[in-house]
């Protein structure tokens, strides 16, 4: 075997032109530490499958793993046997099929595997990229954007918090409708792909014309100007390649360049869509230079419609509670988790018991049941109890108990009843009459016993609102009671 090892600098030098070749637009790759690339690495691999949907086949996702992977991304060496090349232990790839070579394991491949030290190796090649694309130290880890079409990069830093499937996710949205207009113009401008073929040799022969005074240059603008032909002047020309280039373009020129120069209308049209084109590209260069902000603003969007998708999705696993017989009769804390991990199926970043705020005997920090955050800054708390009667004293003190754990003043939060009574309608009809009558931290301003909640129209579970002023602001507090079967 001769395979040898190559770092991520590398690695991007021999990909970028694969990738352009195979139609990709854009490299999305993830560059970590090898402390964070644990995280980060088991967070991916759980939306391995929506990432692989989300990217399709013009995004090509790269990223750098903590570890030697089983199958490293392999460079075959062109003309040499298939098994010698060279390899980067460290990437995956995301729908990357036929831009790497892959010819097996990597420790079949590579010899001494064992006796490497994989965490410095590839804390050294972090570091080697990092300085190649002049990224600070303190914006890693991030994401690294590479765009083929224009060749240049962008970095944008992730934190331990950050939901980088939603981030991406902003960012394909993002350039998704930029690439429906490129797709359409393309199809457009396919007809005069031998025009565009023709306009790119001559700029490349006069850039090349451009260059000096030397008897070559002189006598390649004496042809494109059309002052003397190939013919008369080709003794002066010493580069075969140019050469080459000056037939092909006068071949282009006679074949169907001339007619096209003639037929106004079909000129009009080709040019109408250059410049369509170039307000396209326009377009993408805008979004690229506020891609940060985009993310930003989309974080600000899914903020405050979070209200009704986070409701949503906590009646959804509520939903699936109360119909596994496991936690009919169980702790708190137990049916805790199990919505907990339900809720960060659903990708939420969700913290569970963490010490928050004031507690109880405003000594020290209480824990807070369930907390949601979304990079790293809190969204709602959600304080659930067991009730298996209208415990008014038990309930206050969880009702009182979620303000003083909100040190922020989150938009709303969630009073979450586990239910076992044997009358739920009467139960719901106590408990409305209590918290319309509770003395609140922040004042009340309406009260809705029938809050409802869509696709959720089931009777044994029910959704109140209380609405409070805190601080000139309307806050809400949602009370969610479902029955639980005894």
């Amino acid at each position: 075997m001769q395979v040898t090892y190559i770092g991520l600098s590398e690695y991007f030098q021999r990909c970028i032109p694969k990738a352009k070749r195979k139609g990709y637009f854009l490299i999305i790759s993830l560059i970590a530490r090898y402390s964070d690339a644990q995280d980060l690495y088991e967070k991916l691999e759980k939306d391995w499958a929506s990432l692989n949907d989300l990217t399709g086949d013009k995004i090509l996702f790269v990223f750098s793993t903590p570890k030697a992977r089983k199958r490293a991304s392999f460079f075959h060496i062109p003309g040499k046997e298939p098994y010698e090349g060279v390899m980067c232990p460290f990437i995956e790839l995301l729908n990357g099929r036929g831009v790497e070579d892959n010819n097996g394991s990597f420790e079949f491949q590579y010899g001494g595997y064992n006796k490497i030290d994989w965490k410095q190796r590839h804390s050294q090649t972090i570091t080697e990229f990092a300085m190649n694309y002049n990224i600070l130290e303190k914006e890693i880890p991030c994401l690294f954007l590479y765009d083929l079409i224009g060749n240049r990069y962008k970095v944008i830093p992730v934190g331990q918090s950050t939901d980088i499937y939603v981030m991406i996710k902003a960012m394909v949205e993002e350039i998704a409708e930029y690439r429906k207009k490129c797709v359409n113009i393309e199809g457009q401008l396919e007809k005069y792909r031998k025009i565009e073929e023709y306009y790119c040799l001559y700029e490349k022969l006069e850039n090349e014309a451009e260059k000096e005074n030397s008897k070559q240059c002189v006598a390649i603008r004496k042809v494109l100007r059309e002052v003397q032909s190939y013919k008369e002047v080709k003794d002066d020309i010493f580069d075969s390649r140019i050469k080459k280039d000056l037939k092909r373009i006068g071949q282009w020129k006679r074949q169907y360049f001339s007619s096209f120069e003639k037929d106004d209308a079909n000129k009009k049209h080709y040019l109408e869509l250059k410049k369509k084109e170039q307000n396209i590209e326009n377009e993408f260069n805008s979004i690229w230079d506020n891609l940060e902000n985009v993310i930003k603003e989309r974080g600000r969007e899914r903020r405050e419609n979070s209200k009704v998708t986070i409701l949503h999705d906590l009646l959804s696993a509520c939903v699936k509670l109360q119909s596994n017989s496991t936690y009919f009769a169980i702790s708190e804390n137990q049916r805790n988790d199990f919505v907990r991990d339900l809720l960060k199926m659903a990708k939420y970043d969700v913290i569970d018991q963490t010490r928050r705020g004031i507690s109880s005997t405003e000594k020290c920090a209480g824990e807070v049941d369930i907390l949601i955050e979304e990079d790293g800054s809190p969204v709602t708390i959600i304080e659930a109890l067991n009730l298996d009667s209208l415990n008014t004293h038990y309930l206050d003190r969880h009702i009182d108990k979620i303000y003083r754990y909100d040190t922020v003043g989150n938009m709303f939060n969630i009073i979450l009843s586990y239910v076992s009574v044997s009358n739920f309608s009467k139960f719901c009809e106590k408990y409305f009459k209590h918290i319309k009558e509770h003395q609140y931290l922040y004042p009340l301003l309406s009260a809705d016993d029938s809050f409802r909640v869509e696709n959720f129209p089931y009777s044994d579970i029910r959704v109140m609102k209380t609405v409070h002023n805190r601080n000139g602001c309307d806050t809400v507090l949602y009370h969610v009671c479902v029955l639980i079967r005894q």
